[in-house]
């Protein structure tokens, strides 16, 4: 058995090390708001100064994972292994205490080499996480490897696929993920958005709706004055899609072409009635800047899970006092079994340079070679991959200026499986 605590920096071995002459643990499970909390018996030997201290060691590990609770410290992990080989796991430590036993024999410090008994109290999370692993992915590109695959920013091909036999454990677990800028120059990133599908038919769904399906086509005018009773862009759904997306919710992502003048849009997703397109969720109105513009989150169809066999549809409609036109290139249905969306503003991106967003020890980063700068904001809870199942990561990201299709970038992920008992 490998028993041991670790902030990163310093590790006090507890299953025998120094003055830790051994330990007896085992784990327990079932904790209540994610916690649990367990006891158990160390055995220490050595000099009144060598248990002392080594007892305090243990103390300031606790006490500096009561400090993490405030943003303040490093995360303290008890790291544990039952048998003499195979993988370490981990579990974060919240607290804790070390008094010394209460029978008088099991705590005497006054011989030249001493042996007592502490028994350790600790509060943890109640789960495990196994090593850091590197998530084999495919692509429209490439097959199932790692070292990164080139995920494509076009219609149906923006995908990471990730087996059900790669991702293991028992829980979803979060990953760190890297996005870089293959497309051979230098562009100006902005939002990137990155969408987990494992429950809307993963390895078949086609999540692409192009400006070209929308009824009357992608090009669209207005005149001045338009508000937004008019639908500028009306698109079906599919009953395929229907029957595969089943009311689960989506980020509507759409890009626009051509724009003649400034206006605002709004998305809406409906059913139909007697023939009518009857809205039933709006989203918020955003500007028609020359970018990818996220027009907020809806349930596919409206009207909760499983709805699928209903007439659906979404539609864009417009706001301005000008008069215009714009071509509506594609919009996305981003899946949010797993979003996150970062935003890198003010800096171009080298070819080969990217961001990373790390989900295991958090905080997200604009990253070029072995540098990382924290100039990149996050929204959303993160992508988690689930053990056991099939499941596609979708990327996509918008520049500083018009929608480009085709621009490539390697995207590679790792993550830690979770277990709840081991």
């Amino acid at each position: 058995m490998l028993l041991r605590l670790t902030d990163g920096t310093t590790t006090l071995t507890l299953s025998g090390a120094g003055a830790y002459l051994g330990a007896t643990y085992f784990p327990s499970g079932g904790g209540a708001d994610g916690r649990v909390t367990e006891s158990f018996p160390i055995v220490l030997e050595g000099t009144e100064a060598a248990i002392r201290a080594a007892v305090n060691a243990v103390q300031a590990m606790f006490a500096q994972a009561r400090g993490r609770e405030r943003s303040l410290t490093a995360r303290v992990f008890v790291e544990y292994r039952p048998t003499d080989s195979g993988d370490i796991l981990r579990s974060e430590i919240f607290d804790g205490d070390a008094p010394y036993s209460q029978v008088p024999a099991e705590r005497m410090l006054t011989a030249a080499l001493n042996t007592v008994r502490v028994v350790v109290a600790w509060e943890r999370a109640d789960e495990w996480e196994g090593p850091e692993t590197e998530l084999p992915m495919a692509s429209s590109v490439h097959a199932e490897r790692t070292g990164g695959v080139t995920v494509t920013g076009s219609a149906g091909i923006n995908y990471a696929t990730m087996t059900a036999a790669n991702v293991k454990g028992t829980r979803p677990a979060p990953i760190r993920l890297r996005v870089l800028n293959a497309s051979g120059s230098t562009l100006s990133w902005r939002t990137i958005h990155a969408g987990l599908n494992v429950y809307s038919a993963p390895t078949s769904a086609d999540l692409w709706l192009l400006g070209s399906e929308a009824t009357g086509g992608g090009s669209a005018s207005w005149s001045a004055g338009v508000n937004h009773n008019s639908l500028t862009w009306l698109i079906p759904f599919t009953t395929t899609l229907l029957g595969q997306t089943q009311g689960r919710t989506f980020r509507i992502l759409a890009a626009f072409d051509s724009i003649t003048s400034t206006a605002n849009v709004r998305a809406s997703v409906g059913s139909y009635v007697g023939g009518v397109y009857v809205p039933t969720r709006y989203g918020s109105e955003r500007t028609t800047l020359r970018e990818l513009i996220d027009l907020g989150e809806f349930a596919v169809p409206p009207g909760g899970y499983s709805v699928a066999n209903v007439a659906a549809a979404m539609a864009i409609t417009v706001r301005s006092a000008y008069s215009g036109s714009a071509v509506l290139n594609f919009v996305m249905l981003m899946p949010t079994d797993g979003y996150r969306r970062l935003e890198q503003v003010g800096f171009t991106t080298a070819n080969g340079a990217g961001v990373e967003d790390d989900g295991i020890e958090g905080g997200a980063y604009a990253v070029s070679g072995s540098s990382r700068y924290p100039i990149v904001a996050t929204t959303g809870d993160g992508v988690r991959v689930h053990p056991g199942r099939d499941q596609r990561l979708y990327v996509l990201y918008g520049e500083d200026g018009p929608w480009v299709a085709g621009r490539t970038m390697t995207v590679q992920a790792w993550y830690r499986p979770i277990y709840d008992n081991i």
